[in-house]
């Protein structure tokens, strides 16, 4: 179908007006009768319009969108495959979304919005369908550009009948996020973490082939994403990352098996890992079908305690035998998720007994998947995640048994944080102990620094390597679209400067960081006296009190700066795990030696420790040399 066709000569008026806008008119003319009626209004005002274009009546104005597609040529040569049931396209560069039928943008998760979203993949490909929209996400619904989730489905707004996409290398999906990144210049700083964690897992096993199970699903377990420019009834939105979700496909995971059990949400040691199980800070989300202990269907979006089998729900005499099985499903799932959590006491209680060193890995090694742990724990430490130690990440299993973990919503790494306060490259390590971490950092330190080198080695940890997957995706969105997103919106913090209220100043020596008290709106503050408040240091210029340190939390952001700060990443950590870039140089024979090796931590009175808290340790390598190093 062409897209944009032409009537009385090329100069004509008609020139700008195209089947694109033509569409746009009559969903929004027909949008709020399309939910009481069925599509037969629908199809005979496109009827009329396409008369009315064939007649060479002027219809509309042209829209931002179609400028677009006009200025990329993308009005010939298109093939429309909205029909299609199944849609399936190689990633693109940088995609094109016109959501069309919508007064505005979903507001909460709790609003889901109908309408329809077209969508050019930049390599020839157009389709248009039916969608649900709702917002998505917590702390980043508070911002004014809101990630949104989308739910292709039939012209009936049936969402089990959306057609399935398989984009790229990606497993089929019919639902998708949306993610703003509106406090990240790059408008996809946690879609460079997947790209580099998917290099950090290239040389394992698929997860769940380390357990035994075994599947041609091209699962990742973790999510990825590509750039797409989302315009809203013609007009320019903003830049998103189009990303996969947290999928049980994603996750080769059947829904009916009581093994494949997914968590995700709040899953710290007071949550989950020390034995007080708090069902509602976290999901179940696979497998499907489970039943609560009031003996009602379990929601996610609500999640409540599982039955088990000496529920008073458990047996009913109507219950059918879909219900029934999938009643003794859920059974499974708790006794393996009851068995989890008490994981820790029964590793404490080995310990005390005295086990060795080796005798406590294996035990260890039984209960989780150390790969998974390790090659976590190390990316967590170089992309700098100020998110992923309570939240934010995913806990799952194949059999029931030894548990893995991946990450999941990178928004506050390589230097951002929740606020979009830059925080310096060297800026010390918060040491991962939440949970199942708290035995890696006991019993795999030796194991941390041979697969940060391994990684080293590979060249994944490697700015140049990292630089690459972030200048990609610069270049994908493009000046254009960046000078866009900052006149869309101006006030991102990324953006702007810091401003501070009188009697405050920015304060950015960063050392005492971890030190520094919480700003208390109800002290007084005296010139000279710094606080801590949003991810950021401040300085009372003069005596002040019931006064804000600030108007605006804000750092103008760059790729200059996210580049630098990659390289100086990894000479901080190349130092803190005592890790030399030349010892392998085979052109340089004064590194031919075999390169030192870790040997222990040490308290300053010279005692041996497994895992430092806080305060000076002295680290000890092979060779005989020392490194001081500050745990904050």
């Amino acid at each position: 179908m062409q897209l944009f066709r032409q009537k009385n000569g090329e100069n004509s008026r008609m020139d700008a007006i195209s089947f694109l806008s033509l569409q746009n008119l009559i969903e929004n003319f027909a949008t709020p009768m399309r939910w009481i009626s069925d599509m037969i209004l629908y199809k005979k005002l496109k009827l009329v319009c396409l008369l009315l274009m064939g007649c060479g009546c002027m219809v509309a104005q042209t829209t931002e969108f179609e400028e677009m597609v006009a200025k990329r040529h993308l009005d010939t040569k298109v093939k429309d495959v909205s029909n299609d049931e199944g849609i399936t396209i190689p990633e693109p560069k940088m995609a094109y979304v016109n959501l069309t039928g919508f007064e505005i943008m979903p507001a909460n998760q709790k609003t889901d919005l109908k309408g329809w979203m077209e969508v050019y993949d930049g390599n020839g490909i157009y389709f248009k369908k039916p969608v649900i929209i709702s917002a998505q996400g917590n702390y980043s619904l508070k911002f004014p550009k809101k990630n949104f989730v989308c739910d292709f489905c039939d012209e009936t707004w049936n969402e089990d009948k959306g057609a399935d996409f398989k984009i790229g290398e990606w497993v089929k999906q019919s639902s998708f996020h949306f993610k703003a990144f509106y406090t990240d210049f790059l408008r996809g700083i946690g879609e460079v973490g997947y790209k580099v964690y998917a290099g950090v897992v290239a040389d394992r096993a698929p997860y769940w082939e380390r357990v035994g199970y075994h599947d041609e699903s091209k699962g990742r377990c973790f999510p990825d994403g590509f750039p797409c420019a989302v315009y809203l009834n013609g007009d320019f939105y903003g830049v998103f990352a189009w990303q996969l979700k947290k999928n049980r496909k994603n996750m080769n995971m059947k829904k009916d098996v009581a093994e494949h059990i997914h968590l995700d949400g709040t899953l710290k040691n007071e949550t989950i890992f020390r034995g007080n199980i708090q069902w509602g800070s976290f999901e179940v989300r696979n497998p499907k079908g489970l039943y609560d202990k009031n003996g009602n269907k379990y929601k996610g979006d609500s999640p409540k305690e599982l039955m088990n089998d000496n529920n008073k729900y458990y047996e009913d005499e109507t219950d059918t035998p879909d219900i029934i099985e999938a009643k003794a499903r859920t059974c499974k799932v708790k006794k393996y998720i009851v068995a989890m959590s008490k994981y820790w006491s029964e590793l404490n209680a080995l310990e005390k007994g005295g086990l060795s060193k080796e005798e406590m890995r294996k035990e260890i090694e039984k209960r989780y998947e150390i790969e998974s742990l390790l090659d976590y724990c190390v990316f967590f430490y170089f992309s700098a995640n100020g998110d992923g130690s309570l939240k934010n990440w995913q806990w799952f299993t194949y059999d029931g048994t030894k548990w893995m973990v991946t990450p999941y919503d990178l928004d506050q790494t390589f230097g951002i944080n929740l606020y979009a306060v830059v925080r310096p490259p060297t800026m010390g390590l918060d040491i991962l102990v939440s949970g199942p971490f708290y035995w890696i950092q006991k019993y795999y330190q030796e194991d941390l620094q041979r697969r940060y080198g391994e990684l080293r080695d590979r060249g994944i940890f490697d700015a140049e390597y990292v630089c690459r997957i972030i200048d990609d995706w610069y270049e994908r969105v493009g000046t254009e679209y960046y000078e866009l997103e900052k006149a869309k919106w101006p006030e991102s913090p990324c953006y702007c400067e810091a401003e501070c209220n009188p009697g405050w100043e920015v304060y950015d020596k960063w050392d005492n960081y971890t030190d520094t008290e919480d700003y208390n709106v109800t002290r007084t503050y005296n010139a000279g006296t710094i606080v801590k408040l949003e991810g950021r240091l401040w300085r009372a210029t003069k005596t002040v009190h019931g006064v804000r340190p600030y108007k605006v939390n804000a750092n103008i952001d760059t790729i200059e700066r996210l580049r630098g700060w990659v390289a100086g990443r990894i000479d901080f950590l190349d130092d803190f795990y005592g890790y030399d870039p030349n010892a392998n140089d085979i052109a340089a024979p004064a590194f031919t030696e075999t390169p030192r090796q870790f040997i222990g931590i040490y308290s300053t009175s010279g005692v041996q420790v497994d895992v430092p808290i806080q305060g000076l340790y002295i680290y000890l390598y092979s060779d005989g040399t020392t490194k001081k190093v500050l745990i904050r």
